[in-house]
């Protein structure tokens, strides 16, 4: 699922499109076979019909049944159950094995994890009917979605959310772009709180990011590569750590999406699957291998 330690950095793919849990896969699996990070996203709408009957949704959800059944309401329930979903499904492409054997765990600050496989980080993002999920080998992942057509501008966000050397950048923006650029910057700062652990926790005005060579949250000609989006201090400096990568792209179904992606190479081995992984463990355990 990962290339091998030391070896060059495919480009960040764009998220590919899965109609259900039958998918298809196909793509995500070559992309993580290929990158060791992977975005799928789909429609609630087309989910819907084919999650379990109620009496079945117990047993799938497993911990997540009490926070299932506070849930008021239709929508908000199979909403809930369509993410655990999306989240097992494409984690049980990266670790070759079935979805339903897999069971999620939260952190202190919420973020989801998959129980015993450490191997992987996985990210999550929805919006009204958009479902998106991230997944990587390579370290610590962070995903956002915002419907394109969200207005940011003119409503003081430039204040609340943006550095000091962002807003003389928007300033220069051309006002049909303003929005653009702010909605750009506002999912990259999403999805990299999200990467940390943080969300909205962490103040939004204490980073900030730039490009170079292309277009992006700076509003330059071009089309955005994920080369090109850097962190930057809250006083413009650049961060100097060249493990975070970071990518936007627009979706078919008018929302952008933003990658926040710390590449540790948490893993050596290009295979992740499940049984690669436990077998590795066991060996581990008695001594086989080094820890």
């Amino acid at each position: 699922m990962s290339p091998l330690r030391g070896g060059p950095r495919p480009p960040l793919s764009p998220p590919s499109r899965v109609d259900g849990p039958g998918g298809p896969w196909a793509r995500l699996l070559h992309v993580l076979d290929t990158s060791g990070v992977g975005l799928v996203y789909t429609s609630l709408a087309d989910w819907r019909p084919q999650l379990p009957p109620e009496e079945e949704r117990r047993f799938l959800l497993g911990r997540d049944w009490a926070r299932y059944s506070r849930l008021t309401g239709e929508q908000l329930r199979d909403r809930f159950l369509a993410t655990r979903l999306l989240i097992r499904c494409t984690a049980a492409v990266a670790l070759g094995t079935e979805a339903g054997s897999l069971e999620l765990s939260y952190g202190l600050n919420g973020r989801v994890h998959l129980r015993g496989h450490d191997q992987i980080d996985v990210s999550l993002s929805h919006t009204g009917d958009l479902l998106l999920c991230g997944i990587t080998s390579l370290g610590v992942i962070g995903v956002d979605a915002e419907p394109r057509e969200r207005r940011l501008s003119g409503r003081d966000v430039e204040t609340l959310m943006c550095t000091a050397p962002e807003r003389l950048r928007l300033a220069a923006t051309a006002d049909e772009e303003r929005n653009g650029v702010l909605l750009s910057l506002w999912t990259l700062k999403e999805a990299y709180s999200k990467a940390l652990g943080q969300g909205l926790r962490f103040p939004f005005t204490e980073f900030g990011f730039r490009t170079e060579g292309g277009r992006g949250p700076a509003g330059e000609a071009g089309p955005p590569t994920a080369e090109t989006i850097l962190l930057e201090r809250s006083d413009g400096t650049p961060v100097a750590d060249d493990t975070w990568r970071f990518a936007t792209f627009d979706l078919p179904s008018g929302h952008l999406a933003a990658l926040a992606l710390q590449d540790t190479r948490r893993s050596d081995q290009p295979d992740t699957r499940a049984g690669t992984a436990l077998n590795r463990q066991i060996l581990a355990a008695i001594g086989v291998l080094d820890h």
